[in-house]
């Protein structure tokens, strides 16, 4: 019920990724020091850019509960399976911390992220929300086959875990 209530007053849609994009400026703002070290300005810059950014979905009525939510769900699960893979690989490492210092300077592993990121974006349907502009879609038009989707967003898990696996197999 507070969910609902929540999605009709469209906290999904424009004030939850609005609160998370000014607090991601406002941290980076603070850190770089570009602006100088007064809160206040970084924080309406920080503001002034997260409605600038979410801003033009509201008005252009792109809704971005959906592919939001998926790109958090999958990134935590992608989290959750590192985490785990780390306490596993701390059983067999006794200095776990010195191999991944050592693992973390390789270019490899800049890539297995990169890969991982990007199949996150893709898969989670936050490209359509960028490319939704490049096409109009009228309403009732047909759009690609939930198979060929599926299919498409399998080959792409498939490849990025081939990356990861050949990065893993030239290390060791």
């Amino acid at each position: 019920m507070i969910v609902n209530k929540l999605i009709a007053l469209g906290f999904y849609d424009f004030l939850f990724p609005f609160i998370i994009t000014s607090a991601i400026f406002y941290a980076l703002l603070r850190k770089s020091k570009v602006f100088g070290e007064s809160a206040f300005i970084n924080a309406a810059i920080s503001l002034s850019i997260a409605l600038l950014i979410f801003g033009f979905p509201v008005i252009a009525g792109i809704s971005l509960a959906t592919p939001l939510s998926t790109f958090f769900t999958q990134a935590t699960i992608w989290i959750l399976i590192i985490a785990i893979g780390f306490l596993l690989a701390s059983f067999f490492y006794p200095d776990l911390t010195k191999v991944l210092l050592e693992t973390f300077k390789r270019r490899t592993t800049l890539m297995m992220m990169l890969a991982i990121g990007i199949t996150l974006f893709i898969t989670s349907g936050l490209l359509s929300v960028f490319t939704s502009g490049l096409y109009a879609s009228r309403p009732g038009a047909p759009g690609p086959p939930l198979d060929i989707i599926l299919i498409a967003a399998g080959l792409i898990i498939f490849v990025v875990l081939i990356i990861i696996a050949t990065a893993i197999t030239r290390v060791e």
